[in-house]
């Protein structure tokens, strides 16, 4: 039902903005970030832990912390299709909205082989993988999905490299912004998915 709620608001904002040539206000039950009719930002591919956190973000219920010194970054290679319109206003090949981490997290996986698709918000990530036969555990490597049930949908993130009791990882609406994001989380703080590692 929210995915039909979703695509009708975005389509009556797209007719809105058409008709009138002004983004109409979505309100904030067509989604779980951002509204549709947000105009896109340009993203720097190395954007970093200092945009301010939406309420209901993760960042809000989790706190940020700012990327390791010592990273070997994957980089925003998100797709420009998915990347460079408005949050939430396509489907993605994974059956996922666009912009959010669990888009970001289902189109790394693909490029390493593997799918998560349908695999739904975040919070059920760890349930699908164990159910299709992936390893879900606390141990963290680079690569794995760093994954979480907190909040209203969860959250999915990559791996990049681990720190004692942090992690560096790469996400998508970390923030609620549909922004690409290189942060620290603390390690307790998630499980971890092993798609292909």
């Amino acid at each position: 039902m929210r995915r039909l709620t979703r695509s009708l608001t975005t389509l009556a904002a797209a007719a809105a903005l058409t008709a009138t040539g002004t983004a109409a206000a979505v309100p904030a039950s067509a989604g779980p970030s951002t509204p549709a009719s947000a105009a896109p930002a340009s993203v720097a591919s190395t954007a970093t832990a200092t945009a301010a956190a939406r309420p209901l973000s993760m960042a809000a219920t989790l706190g940020t912390l700012a990327p390791s010194a010592q990273v070997n970054l994957i980089g925003d290679n998100y797709p420009a299709k998915w990347r460079n319109i408005p949050q939430d206003s396509v489907v993605d090949d994974w059956n996922m909205y666009n912009r959010e981490c669990v888009s970001w997290a289902a189109f790394t996986i693909d490029r390493h082989g593997e799918s998560a698709s349908n695999y739904g918000d975040a919070k059920y990530w760890d349930d699908n993988a164990r159910k299709h036969g992936y390893r879900v555990d606390n141990t963290p490597t680079p690569g794995s999905i760093a994954q979480t049930d907190a909040g209203r949908y969860g959250h999915v993130a990559i791996v990049d490299s681990v720190h004692g009791s942090t992690v560096t990882v790469e996400d998508y609406n970390w923030n609620g912004d549909g922004h690409y994001l290189v942060h620290d989380l603390t390690k307790s703080d998630f499980r971890y998915l092993h798609f292909y590692n």
